[in-house]
């Protein structure tokens, strides 16, 4: 396992990376058949119109071999202070997640997914990060001796939005990931609480033996010292 982090990210004070996922390549599969089926339709294009089939056919090709790299392009790392989004593919792209800033952690599986222990973990912000509008625009009209006119209000859902750049896209055991993310948000956000009960019930510090400076502070170690070595004003007794 990976335990650095890209330069892109600056690590904080005590921060130890816990476990880096990466998406499984299957998650990218209805993308891989939307080549293939570039590729078919290009095959078979080539025997009647060979100038539309050889560019059906290097679309898919071009595509298959981007979505190859692509797959591999994403790096996620959980740490027990937050989490981060890193992908690497023609230009960097990098975000981090605090864990404070979490309203929720949504876990989607499909099929395929379950039965092959992979999902996507959706890590929602108190500013909207990982979630979408689904909507939708219906209506109809008709006016005699015209056209249809098809239009109307739109309606939609806000839903979690699964998105490699936004949310732990494809990664095996989702929702072990997912309680690995509750248990460390639940620790980041009670230790400034831990640390002020600690503070409240330390028993404070005994006075040390010894004479002292009365106007620095500093300990006087020569016994009958008219001065203080430290700051040199005189010293009584």
């Amino acid at each position: 396992m990976e335990d650095k982090l890209p330069r892109v990210f600056s690590p904080l004070p005590g921060e130890k990376v816990l476990r880096v996922l990466r998406p499984e390549r299957l998650a990218f599969l209805p993308h891989f058949l939307a080549a293939g089926i570039l590729l078919g339709l290009g095959l078979i294009l080539c025997r009647f119109y060979l100038p539309l089939g050889a560019l059906l056919l290097a679309a898919g090709a071009v595509g298959l071999v981007a979505l190859l790299f692509y797959s591999r392009a994403f790096t996620y790392y959980l740490t027990n202070r937050r989490i981060l989004l890193y992908r690497r593919f023609i230009t960097i792209s990098s975000r981090n997640i605090q864990y404070d800033d979490l309203s929720d952690v949504v876990v989607q599986q499909g099929i395929l997914g379950r039965l092959l222990g992979f999902g996507n973990v959706i890590p929602i912000t108190k500013s909207g990060l990982g979630l979408g509008m689904r909507g939708w625009q219906a209506g109809g009209g008709w006016r005699a001796g015209g056209p249809i006119v098809v239009g109307g209000p739109v309606s939609g859902e806000v839903t979690p939005l699964a998105s490699p750049s936004t949310c732990l896209y494809g990664v095996r055991g989702p929702l072990e990931v997912k309680d690995l993310i509750f248990k460390h948000q639940e620790e980041y956000a009670e230790a400034p609480y831990l640390k002020r009960i600690a503070r409240a019930v330390e028993k404070p510090e005994a006075p040390k033996e010894g004479r002292y400076c009365p106007f620095c502070g500093s300990p006087v170690g020569v016994r009958g010292a008219r001065y203080c070595p430290s700051c040199g004003r005189g010293l009584k007794g």
